[in-house]
């Protein structure tokens, strides 16, 4: 039977055993805690926990989105208790895609444990999984109406999705981020949770500012949640925007100044920050750095065609012509 299945395991896991196995191993029990609770409220959510590694599959496309996105922002959360974040830190990523999932029960031993499972779907999600920078949650959506209908449209989805273009593996999927900072469900304080985690995430992003080898993974998790506040973003004084703006100036936040673009494009306030002095001087400051290169280099990426046309439009709304 078709079903979706998704493969989870935690970012730099193997370098924390080994600079600390008793500290790995209050990371790991944090998240069986909340992977166990999470999927537990849902009965159509199927999980197999193992080693630092989540397999989980259901009929249900929405459930198990909602489900693996409430533990990704639990799991964030609980940085906020953690006292070395530069070596120890909770932050998931994988991927999930729609395909045949053949489970069978087998006897087992006292001994032995057997989880029989042969599915395409793995296979895809597991490699996936291996490509995917920062605490993200990829949906891999076959180029299909039915399946693209199924996924955009559905209301049940409680988090926004956003189109990657530039993240290719196999030909015939597209594959989409799961803004998994905030749900649609978050209540009257939904805003001011979404900021308490971006500022776990800047801390992250701080804390490991000096180790190049894990700086990008956190980069792209504090993207996400920039990604998921566009819908928030206020005017010219948004704290959230300012903020980035003035402590992110170095040339190895690129893709921050990427994502900022993005943000004020899909906002409903864009024609406002076009047009402010702030936002100008922003563009023609960062522009002229090394960083710039790298940000150049991501937008003409084969495929990356979402990020380029929200570039294209911004400036266009500043009236800023290159010759």
């Amino acid at each position: 039977m078709e079903k979706i299945l998704a493969f989870i395991d935690l970012l730099g896991f193997s370098q924390m055993v080994n600079n600390d196995e008793n500290k790995a191993r209050v990371i790991l029990n944090d998240f069986y805690n909340i992977a166990f609770k999470e999927i537990k409220k849902r009965p159509s959510v199927n999980g197999h926990l193992f080693s630092d590694s989540l397999l989980a599959y259901s009929d249900s496309r929405e459930d198990l989105i909602n489900c693996l996105a409430a533990i990704y922002q639990k799991c964030l959360l609980k940085n906020d208790s953690y006292t070395e974040l530069s070596k120890f830190f909770l932050l998931p990523r994988g991927a999930m895609s729609v395909g045949i999932v053949n489970v069978e029960d087998r006897q087992t031993a006292p001994n032995l444990t057997k989880d029989f499972i042969v599915s395409q779907a793995l296979v895809h999600s597991a490699k996936l999984e291996t490509q995917i920078k920062g605490s993200r949650l990829l949906v891999a959506v076959k180029n299909e109406q039915q399946q693209q209908m199924q996924i955009d449209w559905n209301r049940n989805i409680r988090y926004g999705l956003y189109q990657d273009d530039a993240f290719t593996f196999l030909e015939n999927y597209k594959y989409k981020d799961v803004l998994w900072f905030s749900s649609f469900d978050d209540g009257t304080n939904h805003r001011d949770n979404l900021i308490n985690l971006i500022d776990i995430a800047i801390k992250l992003v701080k804390d490991n500012s000096r180790n190049e080898k894990v700086l990008l993974q956190h980069i792209w998790t504090l993207r996400i949640g920039l990604l998921s506040y566009s819908k928030y973003l206020g005017q010219e004084s948004d704290p959230v925007l300012n903020r980035i703006i003035r402590e992110f100036k170095a040339d190895q936040y690129w893709l921050l100044w990427m994502t900022l673009i993005e943000m004020i494009v899909n906002s409903t306030n864009e024609w406002k920050y076009a047009a402010s002095k702030k936002m100008v001087d922003f563009y023609k400051k960062t522009s002229l750095k090394k960083g710039w290169s790298n940000l150049i280099e991501e937008l003409n990426k084969p495929g990356e065609q979402y990020a380029l046309k929200c570039f294209e439009k911004f400036i266009d709304e500043m009236a800023i012509r290159t010759i």
